[in-house]
C-alpha cells in the first residue's frame, strides 16, 4: 500500500505542475481546475453541492468561486427556488477555461499512459474509480467535525 500511496501522491504533484504550466497565461488553475471541470455540463449550481460535489469545504469554494468571478470565467445569480441561496454557472469565457482544462489534463494522461496498455488502463479506470466511490462514502457517512 505505500508504493500506491506513494505514486499517487507524486503523480498529484506531477499533474497540479503540468497543468498549471498548461494553463499559464489564463487565470484558470490546478487550484480552480475541478471546479471548472464540474460546471462544464451547463447546470447552475449551488455552492454547498459543488463543494461536496469536488470535495473541498464552504470556504474553499467560496473564494475560488470568487476568484472564478472576478475574471469573468463564472457568473453568479440569485437561485430561482430560493432567493436566498445563489447558482454558479460558467459564462463563454469559463467554458473555454474548462475546454482548456480538459485538453491540458487530456495531455498529461497521455504523457503518463504511455506504454500502457488500453486493458491496463480500463482496469485501472475502473479500480479508481472503486476509491473515488469509497472516499466519497466515508466522508459523507462521517459526522463533520
Amino acid at each position: 500500500m505505500r508504493s500506491i500511496n506513494r505514486h499517487v501522491s507524486l503523480l498529484f504533484r506531477m499533474g497540479e505542475r503540468f497543468l498549471n504550466r498548461e494553463l499559464a497565461g489564463s487565470a484558470a488553475s490546478s487550484g480552480t481546475a475541478p471546479l471548472l471541470l464540474e460546471l462544464r455540463d451547463g447546470e447552475a449550481r449551488n455552492p454547498v453541492a459543488l463543494a461536496a460535489a469536488i470535495g473541498v469545504d464552504k470556504a474553499y469554494i467560496t473564494r475560488a468561486i470568487q476568484s472564478l468571478e472576478r475574471v469573468g470565467y463564472v457568473a453568479v445569480a440569485p437561485a430561482k427556488a430560493d432567493g436566498r441561496s445563489v447558482t454558479v454557472s460558467l459564462t463563454r469565457e469559463g467554458r473555454d477555461a474548462a475546454g482548456r482544462v480538459e485538453d491540458a489534463m487530456r495531455a498529461w494522461v497521455t504523457i503518463v499512459s504511455r506504454g500502457v496498455s488500453q486493458a491496463d488502463l480500463d482496469m485501472l479506470n475502473a479500480v479508481f474509480d472503486q476509491f473515488y466511490a469509497n472516499a466519497q462514502e466515508y466522508f459523507t457517512s462521517r459526522p463533520k467535525l
